[in-house]
């Protein structure tokens, strides 16, 4: 019978899985050295035995609050992007495995969120910090950076040196996006984008236009709608550029919640997504998978970034060089069933949505 939780030791953890106490100290330690297969069996075990990990035995210094922080920016459609919700449970996991804590709060504005995190660090609330929705100038960076307060950043800015981050190859994505796109038949290729303040939202955009750039197709500014990163923004961006007289037959969505707006107003107004409009997302939200269709998006997979940024922190905090905690992962394309060949030529899909249109006046939702 497992002891009571407080009174199990490490040792314990170590005999009740057949390893040595060392294996058991560089689980909890986020050491990589360790099989996937031992590593689960020993989080198990320290679930089912109720160990709770101490200060000691993570190799957490005196003084430390054994609570990391994130302090979520909300406005400008950010705060219903349901990638974040996604991002956090995998922060949350990734600390409840380690016997750590999650402070979440949120800000309205750039001061806001500045004046957040000097109260947090003035009361000493939280060992470190997790950045998220990086700007291309981030004033929470610069200002942590000068304050040597430890953080991880998910994603980059405009300079990502001198501090640790985990990002994905945004440009890369939206070129392979483009690339995939133009090889289904798709001369118009539409980007449906955010705030350009956001560094992935410009890095994405960017990598929008060099996938035309590598096909020689030209670019043309006015298939390029940027609205807010949610279900609204997505099906407002639809709306503007499916509404061109010489329309887009594909479109590129930067975030999933704007691919499942753009899915919206094509179902609003009778147009298939996969076969009228090619609509492609990115997030790889599990959400995705039930919509009709399914949407084909860009996986980054939300909490496994979550986790991974998680674990990043507690290395910067157990004294790791953040600049030496620095990494770009790759974006993998899930096709589903939003994407495929066109149908009809731009003219024929502005005719038929201008007749439906007119038929059925639309609500400005």
């Amino acid at each position: 019978m497992p002891r009571t939780h407080g009174s199990v030791t490490i040792d314990d953890v170590a005999r009740h899985v057949g390893v040595a106490k060392g294996t058991v100290s560089r689980v909890l330690n986020n050491y990589t050295d360790i099989s996937e297969e031992t590593r689960k069996r020993i989080l198990k075990a320290v679930r089912d035995l109720g160990y709770q990990p101490s200060a000691t035995a993570r190799n957490l210094k005196r003084g430390r609050q054994d609570t990391l922080g994130i302090v979520i920016p909300v406005g400008h459609g950010s705060g219903a992007d349901p990638f974040l919700s996604e991002f956090i449970d995998g922060i949350a996991r990734a600390l409840d495995e380690l016997g750590l804590d999650l402070l979440v709060t949120t800000a309205h504005s750039r001061e806001h969120m500045i004046e957040t995190l000097k109260r947090l660090i003035a009361r000493r609330k939280v060992d470190g910090f997790i950045v998220t929705r990086t700007g291309v100038n981030d004033p929470r960076i610069a200002y942590l950076t000068e304050q040597n307060f430890p953080f991880v950043a998910h994603g980059r800015t405009g300079d990502p040196s001198g501090y640790a981050w985990f990002d994905i190859d945004n440009e890369a994505a939206f070129a392979d996006g483009v690339r995939h796109i133009y090889s289904l038949g798709h001369e118009r290729i539409g980007l449906v984008g955010g705030t350009l303040e956001l560094n992935f939202s410009l890095q994405r955009r960017n990598g929008y236009r060099q996938g035309l750039e590598a096909l020689g197709v030209p670019h043309d500014p006015s298939l390029e709608s940027l609205q807010a990163l949610s279900e609204k923004g997505g099906f407002a961006g639809a709306e503007a550029l499916l509404s061109l007289d010489n329309p887009p037959t594909a479109l590129l969505c930067v975030t999933d919640a704007l691919a499942i707006g753009a899915v919206q107003f094509c179902r609003k107004y009778g147009l298939k997504a996969g076969s009228d409009v090619t609509i492609i997302g990115y997030d790889g939200l599990p959400v995705g998978e039930y919509l009709d269709p399914p949407l084909t998006t860009f996986s980054q997979s939300a909490q496994e970034a979550g986790g991974r940024v998680a674990r990043m922190l507690i290395d910067v905090l157990d004294g790791k060089e953040p600049t030496s905690l620095q990494a770009l992962a790759k974006a993998t394309l899930i096709r589903r069933a939003s994407d495929g060949a066109p149908s009809m030529t731009p003219e024929a899909l502005s005719r038929l949505l201008r007749n439906r249109l007119n038929q059925q006046p639309h609500s400005g939702k």
